[in-house]
């Protein structure tokens, strides 16, 4: 029996640097998620800058926002372009589309020309809401992040510049008298494509980010300045808020809620709740541009 010791000692050994290896993996490839205590966003404090003093999402106070006349219409270009959407994947924490460059934000308010790089959404169940934002405290089922960065920078440059990023939301909400076939439909179909992180799919020319907002309200807004809102939470973005919510179709909101997985199907992880809980105003202020 003696003799047998050191070659159990060896198998423990070279179970437990399985076991921790696999630990650490784990860790090292989900530094950050929604959905487990683990790496949920009451972890995130200690990632970046999600423990700073301007981060994002808030609760909006109409009565408290401050009427600005330095705030002006927002001028899109290149939205119309049914080209500029490139690829459509599945990032374990959203689906994301990325954009060709050519599209453009600019207007009074904001320090300069924004270049479009991508669009996202956050969204909670078929019948749980998902908005990250919340007017008054209202939330709503899905919010739609379109992002720009300063032009003639990085993104990861821009993430250092408190003026580097500029974020347009809007807010969606599911309705019954909301139109079964539009572009939402055919992004929403696009869903089914990429179940599993990692996965993409080429959108060639389906549609366009104007053909998604030309049911947008665009002539109200919010804007505040804040943070990314997922890790590190860099505080580099002019956020503008638009309060009136897009109207989607239940089916195709379902397409959105029930089709990604945060890693595989095998794992069985819906991509679900994906939204970051609302962080303080504290010194704050939020200001309004509305249209005579």
């Amino acid at each position: 029996m003696g003799g047998m010791r050191p070659t159990l000692k060896l198998v423990i050994h070279v179970w437990l640097v399985v076991l921790l290896g696999g630990f650490f993996d784990t860790c090292e490839a989900e530094p950050w998620c929604y959905d487990k205590p683990s790496c949920g966003p009451k972890t995130w404090a200690s990632l970046g800058y999600c423990n700073g003093k301007k981060q994002s999402p808030i609760n909006i106070i109409t009565e408290k926002a401050v009427p600005d006349a330095r705030l002006g219409p927002i001028h899109f270009v290149g939205y119309e372009d049914r080209l500029k959407p490139h690829l459509l994947k599945n990032t374990g924490h959203t689906s994301e589309v990325e954009m060709k460059p050519g599209a453009t934000i600019s207007g009074l308010g904001l320090p300069g020309t924004y270049n479009l790089k991508s669009f996202h959404f956050h969204w909670g169940t078929l019948n749980h809401r998902g908005s990250e934002h919340a007017i008054n405290g209202l939330h709503y089922a899905m919010e739609l992040h379109i992002v720009h960065v300063k032009s003639n920078l990085t993104l990861e440059e821009a993430k250092k510049d408190p003026e580097g990023i500029a974020v347009l939301a809007f807010f969606i909400k599911k309705s019954k008298n909301a139109s079964a076939i539009n572009a939402w439909k055919t992004l929403g179909d696009f869903m089914e494509a990429i179940p599993e992180k990692g996965d993409s799919v080429p959108l060639n020319g389906k549609f366009s980010l104007g053909g998604l907002l030309n049911v947008a309200d665009v002539s109200t807004y919010y804007r505040y300045r804040g943070s990314l809102t997922t890790p590190g939470c860099n505080e580099a973005v002019i956020w503008t808020v638009f309060p009136e919510p897009i109207e989607m179709n239940q089916k195709t909101m379902k397409k959105f809620t029930n089709s990604l997985y945060v890693s595989t199907k095998r794992e069985n992880r819906l991509l679900q709740k994906n939204y970051r809980p609302l962080q303080p105003l504290r010194n704050r202020k939020v200001f309004l541009f509305k249209e005579n």
